[in-house]
């Protein structure tokens, strides 16, 4: 973060710095969030506001149920990523075609909403929507989550050691997201399980 000049401050005190922060925004994988939220519950400051980049919104939403009523939680899922993780592979650019879902709950406030819009519109987000959190899970086990696990079906249906040398752009472009971080989806598919399972029943 140093190197790249993306921080103003940085603090391996997680308590610490949540507790002198405006906004919170959780990038963690869905069960790093859960303790997250859990672990450092008290330090959060009154009229915070608090978002996260998670893939799944029940069981998150779910799990900022602890945090202080003064607290905001604003639910946001950004509809953009890549099959490859690290520094070395940031790309704005994803963001510009991409979708930005807003997952709202009763407890929010029009300031949070407003928070999380503005940071769509600031990251360059093309389309900006609202769902429930049944609605998005629902949604996501069709688009992400039955996408990826056929993805993954493919490459392990066959012998793949010599497809590189026959494949056209077709099976390129089915099996690209394959190549998934097998800790993090396997999260995901795990949180959101009954809406997966349907999807793979009607598939």
């Amino acid at each position: 973060a140093r190197t790249h000049g993306v921080a103003d401050y940085l603090s391996t005190d997680a308590g610490q710095a949540v507790s002198t922060a405006d906004v919170v925004y959780l990038c963690l994988h869905p069960r790093g969030i859960v303790d997250f939220l859990s672990t450092y519950r008290a330090c959060f400051r009154p009229g915070t506001l608090v978002t996260d980049v998670c893939g799944i919104k029940t069981a998150i939403v779910d799990a900022a149920a602890v945090l202080p009523d003064e607290v905001d939680f604003i639910g946001s899922h950004p509809m953009a990523g890549k099959e490859v993780s690290g520094v070395e592979h940031a790309d704005c650019a994803i963001f510009k075609p991409a979708n930005f879902i807003i997952v709202p709950t009763e407890k929010n406030t029009p300031r949070g909403l407003a928070f999380a819009r503005g940071l769509a519109e600031t990251l360059g987000f093309a389309h900006i929507t609202q769902l429930t959190c049944a609605e998005h899970d629902k949604m996501i086990g069709y688009v992400s989550q039955l996408t990826h696990a056929i993805a993954v079906s493919l490459m392990n249906a066959n012998d793949n050691t010599h497809l590189a040398e026959y494949t056209g752009d077709s099976f390129r472009d089915l099996t690209r997201i394959a190549k998934i971080n097998e800790n993090l989806w396997s999260e995901l598919f795990f949180l959101n399980k009954e809406n997966l399972i349907a999807e793979i029943d009607q598939f």
